[in-house]
């Protein structure tokens, strides 16, 4: 080669300038210096073979037909210097050069397409530093027409099919198109097919080859593909001589490889591999060479990948250091100046998360600023560069809690993720990044579109992830925190199991060595403590120990997430010692909470949440010793945590922990300062209107209580009111039965407490309006799903339409069992509540409609009483009331006698659970030492002073407000009154229609008693009042004149004691209501049978077992019988099942022979009214016959015998007559105790 090129210099110096020979032969020495420049990289050659070119073309005639070939080759020099110095203005000069070489070139020249294939490349050159998608649709354009116009035994058409291949896979790489990737990877294949094994140029083929594969693999996950770019980039490797100046670049391209595989299997000799190969391509690369910089940033690319999975600090520093050198030697003008600022940005951001240093995070940004300012709009680098600036941003919000940084780091995700095809690869990584920031938001905002917002994106980025994706598993924790999330703002229990799932999923799939291990195993281990928390189980417990324990242990000392870890593990043995008192746990969760806490930065965000679980911890201690230096500590870390917070969410929780600590210094040392701290505390954290709906309600329970103690009335009613109207955000439309029991559980007895204070200060309607909004939400919600929505149709049709489609999916009762599906369902369920929130404010802006299934107001309760007085009893400790509603006035009285110590001891132990602020439900750390199981004495049926206790409930309630009653009623009419009761509080269960004065059982039929002096009904709501009524009237209208009855009966109950008496009842029923009803019996049916007919029948007499569930309420049931395996079993008939039909149209009556079918055991859900008698009213039927107690076999079949008897004597008139129902039934009560005297029938 040089004695080549001294042979053309000489023949250059010999000739004569004006020579006609002279051009040709100064181009053929620049090309010669240029064949070397490209073998040895000196920048001297370049210049001089540039230089001999452009004197070639300048003195070439325009016309002379060997000027298009000079300018080619002229164009070819200028591009070698552009990719060596960046400078654009040779880039312009390259592609000038090139286009007027295509353009003087004749269409049928052999050389045309040689030409058309240059300016292609260089066109590709700039769009690449542009982004401008016109030259890369320019190039291949170009580039298509070269090798179409190339005869397929020519020897460049591999050359040209290859380019062809690379610019397709830009245009790939840009837009996402599959066919731009198939059809690049035809061009490379071809290329290396058409290429003999020993040809020099096969080695570039098969490197560019396997880089097609390797995307096709990114973009699909077939190891197949991943495989074969190996493979061909080893053999690329293999092929090319070590002294070839492309040996490089195709060592890094097989590393690359290799990394993409490690990052697939977690095979540490592939990613070692790997580094092998980048450390040798970087050694065999001068100095001054052009693609050292690229090289140098790859390999720390590598080495970042090795610290994150060894947390080696050595690997990352290395790591830095090459970026930071690619850096330097990347000219700013450069075309992948940017890129390599961006790695850079990002092991500098590394560092900041192993190290907490913020001066790393600051220049990361800048750098990643710089990155993306230099990069054009429509290049298709940017989207990775914001997305990468946006996750940074958020690491710098986390740690300062500046809100500009969330907000940016929103702005870049989202300008990231718009600018990315639907069907690009990296899709997934910048929803993850999206979702990641909105999540954060929503922690800040606690604006609940932001958190499902999140959890979309988190469910997008996980279905479009391959299932054996290295990243799935990142993917799947996200998706699993951000269920987490929403389960304890909604209490939904189905996103904590599926939390859980998705962890676990992520845990099984992650290599037991991979540095993400330990978030993961972290993350399932708070999960399963959450779990536990909710159902006590302590497997979930011991579980969530056995993960926090492995998440230390392999977490390196030095990590700054060991303190997280730390903290967890701490939080979780604290949970076993509440359990099971082992002071063991108590002080091991000190100590690791103390050493989390040493380890956590000043300017940490997670210091102050340290802080607050070390003074929470240290205050446990202080409960179980007394140790006053324990709580001293624990009140002095809870200010610090609460000064230290920049989060208003997380601030509003400490503050609440302060005022707690603060209250029990109160208590044990008089200071009336720390009460109106704690006070102050509760009602600061109450008023954070971001924070979660349930703890804010229990903060302001706990100032409420401390407003009692100090008779501030006022204050303490105002803060009742604002907190009973969070309810419905507490117990969601949306929520799962169960999941709807579990949050009124949290807040039980306030909506008591809250009319309690309305009616101290005086507010009389505000009480009622305060009951009916917070009292039966759960069959408020049931009531609403089967509301009438004629009028509407007949009104607005397209609304009532949307509005019976919304309403059907919102309360959809979803029992898939396959988990995608069910996924699927919740989720439409989910959306669906929401847009009926949506459809029912449109339907409230119509005229006519401005109240549509809203909660009623005191104008509207009153007509409701129109068939008589609506008496409601509420009875808490702060005092005892009733309200009595008639269609003039609502007005109350104070029923003092019923709190006072004359009541029963029974009552008196169950209205101190009814307390302003139970303190084992707001703290789990403070004794409950007045807890008891005896709660119920007062209506069991074994106790041995019912006379005493119907006397008493006679004196202190009923008979004042009877006389109230009568008092305000101006009628002439000897007809007996009709009264609605309802009771709240602790009144909910009392049995306000068997109170009387009895003195001894002779005294029974005295007028002194509820039976003798009114028609008593009970009701759960004004609401359900009238609901019923509007089934009522339904029901009258349709029937047609011949009645018909469902007589169901159970004999025989397996495993249960046998009811001979249900026979003679069936008999009964058939012989007094034969002329008048059409009798249909069925003997032992199974509870699908009788769900499947009794929307057919005006009537359905259940004569059976009842069981009421003392824990939920929805699986009280009636006792029927469907075949087992080895006999007869019993089939449960549950208050669930009942609620969820919709029999509106013809059902009028449901008697409920059985044992406690209307009252509630389950004592903290009583203002709910959950029970069978209250779900038949949901189901449609106008009136229900219950008991609230255990029902005598023999006392069953006379009182139904007694009951049709009446019913009979008025024919099929009953059914339009409300009175008639409940006048029989009280008619046959009497009678019964005529008798078997007895008080509490």
């Amino acid at each position: 080669m040089g004695a080549g090129i001294s042979r053309a210099k000489l023949a250059v110096s010999i000739t004569p300038e004006n020579h006609p020979d002279r051009a040709e032969r100064l181009n053929n020495l620049g090309m010669r210096l240029s064949d070397r420049y490209r073998r040895t990289r000196n920048m001297d050659d370049l210049e001089a073979a540039i230089s001999n070119a452009e004197l070639a073309v300048s003195i070439t005639p325009e016309d002379d037909p060997d000027r298009a070939e000079r300018l080619n080759n002229l164009g070819a020099m200028l591009s070698y210097r552009y990719k060596r110095t960046g400078i654009m203005h040779d880039l312009e000069a390259a592609i000038s050069k090139a286009e007027l070489a295509v353009s003087i070139t004749p269409a049928d020249h052999p050389d045309r397409a040689r030409r058309l294939h240059h300016l292609g490349f260089q066109l590709s050159d700039r769009y690449d530093r542009m982004g401008n998608t016109l030259d890369l649709e320019t190039a291949i354009s170009n580039v298509e027409l070269a090798v179409s116009s190339t005869p397929e035994d020519h020897p460049d058409r591999a050359e040209r099919l290859d380019s062809l291949g690379f610019m397709l896979l830009d245009r790939y790489k840009r837009k996402g198109n599959m066919h731009d990737l198939e059809a690049a990877i035809s061009k490379a294949e071809l290329a290396v097919l058409s290429t003999p094994e020993d040809h020099p140029a096969r080695a570039a083929w098969l490197s560019n080859l396997g880089g097609s594969l390797s995307y096709r693999y990114d973009r699909t996950g077939d190891m197949h593909d991943l495989e074969a770019a190996i493979s061909n980039a080893e053999l690329a490797v293999s092929s090319t001589p070590e002294d070839h100046p492309s040996r490089a670049t195709r060592l890094n391209n097989l590393g690359n490889g290799l990394s993409d595989r490690y990052r697939r299997t977690g095979n540490m000799h592939d990613l070692e591999a790997a580094i092998s190969k980048a450390q040798l391509a970087v050694s065999i690369s001068p100095e001054g060479h052009p693609d050292r910089a690229v090289l140098l940033s790859n390999l720390g690319v590598m080495l970042s990948n090795q610290y994150k999975r060894s947390g080696n600090m050595h690997y990352l520093e290395a790591a830095i250091s090459k970026a930071e050198l690619a850096v330097s030697s990347t000219p700013g003008n450069h075309p992948g100046w940017a890129d390599r600022r961006k790695n850079l940005a990002n092991r500098l951001s590394d560092r900041y998360e192993r190290l907490g240093n913020t001066s790393d995070l600051d220049a990361a940004i800048s750098k990643a600023e710089l990155a993306v300012s230099s990069t054009p709009e429509d290049h298709p680098g940017r989207a990775q560069f914001l997305n990468d600036l946006g996750a940074m941003f958020l690491n710098r919000y986390k740690r300062i809690g500046n809100l500009y940084d969330l907000e940016a780091a929103i702005s870049k995700a989202e300008l990231a993720f718009s600018s990315t095809p639907e069907d690009h690869p990296d899709l997934a990584q910048r929803l993850n990044n999206l979702q990641g920031s909105l999540s954060y938001r929503y922690y800040r905002t606690g604006d609940m579109h932001d958190l499902e917002a999140a959890i979309s994106k988190a469910e997008l980025e996980v279905s479009s992830t391959p299932e054996d994706h290295p990243d799935r598993a990142k993917f799947l924790v996200n998706l699993g925190g951000s269920l987490l999330t929403r389960y304890k703002r909604t209490g939904n229990m189905y996103d904590l199991e599926a939390a859980i799932s998705k962890t676990e999923l992520a845990v099984s799939s992650t290599p037991e060595d991979h540095s993400d291990r330990t978030k993961q195993l972290h993350n399932l281990g708070a999960m399963l403590s959450d779990r536990y928390d909710r159902t006590g189980d302590m497997h979930d417990l011991e579980a969530a120990i056995s993960n926090a324990e492995l998440a230390v242990s392999i977490t390196p000392e030095d990590r700054p997430d060991r303190a997280e870890r730390l903290g967890e593990l701490g939080n979780r043995l604290l949970d076993r010692y509440i359990q099971t008192r082992n002071m063991h746990d108590l002080e091991a969760a000190i100590s690791k909470e103390e050493l989390a806490y040493s380890m956590t930065v000043e300017d940490h965000p997670d210091r102050a949440r340290r802080l607050n679980n070390l003074g929470v911890k240290l205050f446990v201690r202080y409960i179980e010793t007394g140790d006053m230096h324990d709580l001293e500590a624990a009140i002095s870390k809870a200010e610090l945590a609460v000064s230290s917070s920049k989060n208003p969410s997380d601030r509003a929780m400490y503050i609440s922990g302060l005022g707690c600590r603060l209250s029990n210094r109160y208590d044990r040392t008089g200071n009336m300062h720390d009460l109106e701290a704690a006070l102050e505390s509760f009602i600061i954290s109450f008023n954070f209107s971001n924070a979660i709906p349930l703890r804010r309600i229990r903060d302001a329970r706990r100032a409420i209580r401390i407003l009692v103690s100090t008779e501030n009335w006022d204050q303490a009613s105002s803060l009742a009111q604002a907190a009973v109207k969070l309810l419905p955000l507490v117990c969601g439309r949306h929520l799962s039965r169960d999941d709807q029991q579990y949050a009124i559980l949290q807040i039980s007895g306030l909506v008591a407490d809250a009319c309690s204070l309305s009616l101290q200060v005086g507010h009389v309607h505000q009480a009622l309006q305060q009951l009916e909004f917070g009292r039966g939400i759960i069959i408020g919600y049931l009531m609403d799903n089967r509301s009438d929505s004629t009028l509407l149709q007949k009104d607005f049709p397209g609304l009532a339409n949307e509005y019976d489609a919304l309403r059907f999916k919102a309360y959809a009762d979803v029992q898939e069992k396959q988990p995608v599906l069910r996924e699927k369902l919740l989720k439409e369920r989910r959306e669906a509540a929401s847009s009926l929130d949506d459809c029912l404010y449109r339907i409230r802006q119509k005229l006519g409609y401005e109240r549509f299934l809203l909660e009623p107001t005191v104008h509207e309760l009153k007509p409701c009483a129109n068939e008589g007085p609506i008496v409601i009893v509420n009875v808490t400790n702060i005092r005892c009331d009733a309200i009595i509603v008639s269609t003039a006035e609502v007005q109350a009285i104070a029923l003092p006698k019923m709190n006072s110590c004359q009541a029963p001891s029974s009552f008196q132990k169950r209205l101190r659970r009814y307390r302003t602020i139970d303190l084992k439900k707001l703290n789990k750390y403070e004794r409950d030492i007045e807890y008891d199981t005896d709660g119920n004495a007062f209506i069991n049926p074994d106790a041995s002073a019912s006379s005493e206790h119907m006397s008493w409930l006679w004196s202190s309630c009923v008979e004042p407000i009877l006389k109230e009653v009568k008092n305000s009623q101006a009628s002439d009419s000897h007809e007996l009154l009709r009264v609605w009761w309802i009771g709240t509080g602790m009144a909910s269960s009392l049995p306000f229609h068997a109170a009387g004065h009895y003195i001894n059982d002779e005294n029974a039929q005295d007028s002194e008693n509820t039976l003798s002096q009114i028609i008593p009904s009970y009701t759960p709501t004004i609401k359900a009042l009238s609901y019923a009524r509007s089934c009522a009237s339904r029901a009258a209208k349709i029937n047609s004149s011949e009645m018909s009855i469902l007589v169901v009966t159970m004999p025989s109950t397996p495993e249960h004691q046998s009811l001979p008496g249900v026979e003679r009842e069936k008999l009964a029923i058939q012989k007094i209501t034969t002329d008048i009803c059409k009798t249909t019996a069925l003997e032992s049916p199974t509870a699908e049978h009788v769900l499947n007919n009794m929307s057919r029948f005006d009537i359905v007499h259940f004569a059976c077992h009842g069981c009421a569930d003392p824990e939920d309420p929805s699986n009280s049931h009636l006792l029927l019988q469907k075949s087992g395996p080895s006999g007869p079993v019993v089939d449960k008939l549950t208050t669930s099942d009942i609620s969820n039909q919709n029999t509106l149209g013809g059902t009028w009556i449901a008697y409920l022979s059985a044992c406690s079918t209307a009252g509630v055991e389950a004592t903290d859900l009583a203002d709910e009214c959950l029970h069978m008698a209250s779900a038949f009213q949901v189901a449609g039927f106008a009136h229900v016959i219950g008991s609230l107690s255990p029902a005598d076999d023999d006392i069953c079949v006379r009182l139904a015998e007694l009951f049709y008897r009446s019913l009979a004597k008025t024919g099929t008139a009953t059914r339009h007559s409300n009175r008639a129902v409940a006048e029989a039934l009280r008619n046959a009560i009497l009678n019964i105790r005529l008798e078997s005297p007895d008080p509490r029938l």
